[in-house]
């Protein structure tokens, strides 16, 4: 009886297995980044391509404004498929003059924090899909961004840094 008991569990995990397997995000259609963007709560604002790159824009709950770029993509056309996104947030200062004290004020390992080409202050995150990652991977690297990126703005935001 015994030895039914451990044949009848090794099949059993054998054809179960598959059932708890993840699967790998090798990259990632545009289509699937806002459906993943949705999961996390945030709405898409809209889908364009700027000097050949193409993004998306959106908003989370608490309002925070963002973009996700597309990097090492295999095509231009919309059907296009990257394996690596950044997730981008920025911020009006209210005296631009200020930002390199503010960089050294943000202290976040998870994220990058720099002056654009705009003046205004950038903070991203970067996600390589080489080699794949999880849906819930992806999925904890956009709510890493939007709680950092949310934490950033609260912190401007109440230290009146912000335009």
């Amino acid at each position: 009886m015994r030895i039914l008991s451990v044949f009848a569990l090794a099949a059993i995990s054998a054809f179960g297995a598959p059932a708890f397997a993840q699967s790998l995000m090798k990259d990632f259609s545009w289509s699937e980044m806002r459906a993943e963007l949705a999961t996390a709560g945030a709405t898409i604002t809209k889908e364009d391509v700027a000097s050949d790159q193409r993004y998306l824009a959106g908003k989370d709950d608490t309002g925070l404004v963002f973009a996700v770029y597309g990097f090492q993509c295999d095509t231009t056309e919309i059907s296009q498929r990257c394996t690596g996104a950044d997730f981008v947030s920025s911020f009006t200062l209210a005296d631009p003059a200020d930002i390199n004290d503010i960089l050294d004020m943000i202290d976040y390992a998870s994220l990058s924090d720099y002056k654009g080409d705009d003046e205004r202050l950038k903070i991203s995150r970067y996600v390589i899909f080489d080699g794949g990652i999880t849906r819930e991977n992806l999925q904890v690297n956009i709510e890493v961004f939007l709680r950092l990126s949310n934490d950033v703005w609260d912190t401007l935001d109440e230290e009146d840094l912000l335009k």
